[in-house]
């Protein structure tokens, strides 16, 4: 879903001004943010209430770590705080992080991102930026908010919908025109029906119907109400503590197309992380909760050998339960009969058995590095219970004159690895080596109208 390269150019300026900033654009957070969202009004629970106790960072840390990302592409093992050497290790899990890279290596997009996130803990277990041109990883390209979000958004605008207003996923809307696109003329409600199409919320979620969802969004909601909703999913505000500059942003409108573009993600100026968009959809995974990904492990004192940074997972509720569990079901279809089916069709049906996956996928020109953004975003979770809530996976690519790998392929790749060599997970020795068309996820199958997919 390209947008006029007018747009593009101007908010491209934006964005390098951003990036050229980045080392002294320090945002301090810990500002206590309280969600109160229509009809959820339910408290966190005991499990849930773990904010509080946020370990300290020593003075000076945060400005230490932006000024790294101007000092090299390497993540930085030592910062130095008053004259003082602080060892800096962190969560990567070595073996995963290696395998990804070796994959960016074959495709060689010009630019991707791959970023992993352990469901239940927070923990990053990988996050690589790669620039094909150079054939080299760079950790800024993961680590910046310069990102137009794309479809993503669509995560943010469901749950609003489903939790806040009268939607429902088997709520029906009619559109016209292509639904990779988003036109006045196709937000108006046409005089005749002769041309119209219709899909359930459901459907056009799976299918990235833009225009669906920008109905949907000047009729049931408001853009104040869309940008609370992305607020609990982590936006406006820092999403780790060690990183004070990493905070993706969205705004409030003024005008219903403008709205339509936001809910839909037909613009450039909602922005967002690789790690932020794999957060995103841990909120899923995780039952509606949002944990603060967690990037670094420990700092250790080099006087003491004392880490001065003790792990804590901070937490919150970002949507209620119910909500969760439906999106659960529409990421699901994305997988089985969206956007994102092609890629999964070819994951064997031993690993379909076991795992739950689901997810989102997006793409829209501009942002920088300037390019076509193709994402994707989401879970992968074992299905027998008692086996955890597994990882949750963002990969970005930016192609710049032509597309090398889907990001949906990717993440399938990083998927199964996972499951094979990190965290090895029983596979069912009846199932067959070739994936079959949709028979892994016990879903209604829809005709659809149109034949053209949205991203």
């Amino acid at each position: 879903m390209d947008k006029l390269k007018s747009k593009n150019s101007k908010t491209n300026r934006k964005f390098v001004l951003i990036t050229a900033s980045l080392s002294v654009a320090i945002f301090f957070g810990g500002t206590a943010f309280n969600i109160c969202q229509g009809k959820f009004n339910n408290k966190l629970n005991a499990a849930e209430q773990k904010e509080g106790a946020v370990a300290q960072l020593p003075v000076g840390f945060k400005e230490a770590m932006a000024h790294s990302f101007q000092q090299g592409a390497e993540w930085p093992d030592k910062v130095l705080l008053n004259n003082v050497s602080m060892k800096v290790e962190y969560n990567f899990n070595e073996t995963l992080t290696n395998y990804a890279k070796t994959l960016l290596k074959q495709y060689r997009s010009d630019y991707t991102t791959i970023a992993v996130i352990d469901n239940e803990t927070g923990r990053v277990l990988a996050a690589v930026g790669y620039e094909g041109r150079a054939n080299s990883f760079n950790k800024n390209l993961i680590m910046t908010s310069t990102h137009p979000s794309a479809s993503l958004i669509k995560m943010v605008t469901t749950a609003e919908l489903l939790q806040n207003t009268q939607v429902k996923k088997e709520t029906m809307f009619d559109f016209r025109g292509r639904s990779t696109t988003l036109f006045k003329y196709q937000l108006n409600e046409s005089r005749s029906n002769r041309w119209d199409k219709t899909q359930t919320f459901e459907t056009a979620f799976a299918k990235s119907n833009n225009v669906i969802f920008g109905k949907a969004a000047i009729k049931n909601t408001t853009s104040e109400g869309i940008v609370r909703m992305a607020e609990g999913f982590g936006f406006n505000q820092p999403i780790m503590t060690e990183f004070g500059f990493l905070r993706s942003e969205i705004h409030q409108v003024k005008d219903d197309f403008s709205l339509a573009e936001l809910a839909s993600g037909y613009n450039v100026d909602t922005v967002i992380s690789p790690i932020h968009a794999a957060a995103m959809a841990s909120v899923i995974a995780n039952d509606g909760v949002f944990r603060n990904p967690k990037l670094i492990s420990k700092i250790v004192d080099p006087k003491t050998g004392e880490n001065i940074w003790p792990e804590v997972l901070t937490e919150r509720r970002a949507i209620s339960l119910e909500t969760s569990k439906e999106m659960h079901e529409m990421m699901g279809m994305t997988v089985d009969d969206g956007t994102a089916r092609r890629s999964f069709r070819k994951m064997s049906n031993s690993y379909r058995d076991v795992l739950d996956i689901g997810g989102k996928t997006g793409s829209i020109t501009g942002g920088t590095p300037f390019g076509k953004r193709d994402w994707f975003a989401a879970f992968a979770m074992p299905r027998e219970k008692g086996k955890g809530k597994g990882i949750s996976i963002s990969v970005m690519n930016v192609n710049v004159k032509k597309w090398h790998v889907k990001s949906s392929m990717l993440a399938k790749n990083i998927i199964e690895y996972y499951y094979k060599n990190i965290n090895p997970i029983a596979l069912n020795a009846n199932s067959d080596s070739k994936r079959a068309p949709s028979e892994s996820r016990p879903v209604k199958r829809r005709r659809h109208h149109h034949k053209r997919r949205s991203a």
